[in-house]
């Protein structure tokens, strides 16, 4: 058998996460939870806090992930790492809504044993916001691995993508990386509903054509924040797209 062949399908096991607690988080990340457990009846969700995580991960992993510290958004990074390597599935942002069901689009984008959405930025390779892994994926063991090495002595990240960076190094060095990577078939990471910290469009009317959208969505995944100056009232995009997520 070809080392680099695989199914293409991971556990049925969607990783979401609200570090400080899911009574803590806001409206979008109950939306996109609800997206996900909806449209993906036969997987198991997992909505975890920082508490939930020792019922996931290794003493090791543990150890490594929360006795260094660091950012909520670094040690995010790390645990999502640490969960595709221990249990494999897909992990997905809290604020990440599901428009289709994986069954009808993921296996068939990951025919090397992992998926993530392409080139946000022309210095960065991927996403991270949705990642998706057979448990074992060689892509995923060796951004774990440097993950592990990145954070030996460290504080404090050096850069707020520094997981992308890894993810980039390891492409340009790794040839059996590469190659896995470079047969991942491509999909965008920007689309019409992707969205950044405090978008302005999202607190805007949704635009005449929103139905036609939705009914024939741009990406299987939108990317919404829920960092906002003022938070988006009744009417807004976002008020309409977390309605979307609940349909």
């Amino acid at each position: 058998m070809n080392e680099n062949a695989h199914r293409g399908d991971p556990p049925r096991i969607i990783w979401l996460l609200w570090l400080q607690g899911w009574d803590q988080a806001p409206e979008v990340a109950w939306a996109g939870r609800t997206s996900w457990e909806k449209r993906n009846p036969g997987w198991q969700v997992h909505a975890l806090d920082q508490a939930d995580m020792v019922d996931f991960l290794s003493s090791e992993g543990s150890k490594r992930i929360f006795s260094t510290p660091k950012q909520p958004e670094a040690m995010s990074d790390q645990i999502r790492l640490e969960l595709l390597h221990q249990h494999g599935g897909v992990w997905a942002d809290a604020t990440t809504l599901c428009a289709r069901p994986l069954d009808d689009w993921l296996p068939q984008a990951m025919p090397n044993g992992f998926f993530a959405f392409y080139l946000p930025e022309r210095d960065r390779m991927i996403s991270s916001w949705f990642l998706a892994a057979e448990k074992g994926a060689y892509i995923v063991e060796k951004w774990r691995e440097a993950a592990w090495r990145y954070w030996e002595g460290r504080e404090r990240r050096d850069n707020y993508f520094w997981a992308h960076r890894l993810f980039t190094e390891l492409h340009g060095l790794d040839p059996r990386f590469r190659a896995l990577w470079e047969g991942t078939p491509r999909m965008p990471s920007y689309h019409r509903f992707h969205f950044g910290p405090r978008n302005a469009q999202l607190s805007q009317e949704p635009p005449p054509e929103i139905e036609r959208l939705l009914a024939s969505p741009p990406s299987p995944v939108f990317k919404l924040t829920h960092k906002f100056d003022t938070p988006p009232g009744p009417g807004s995009l976002m008020e309409r797209l977390c309605a979307f997520a609940r349909e």
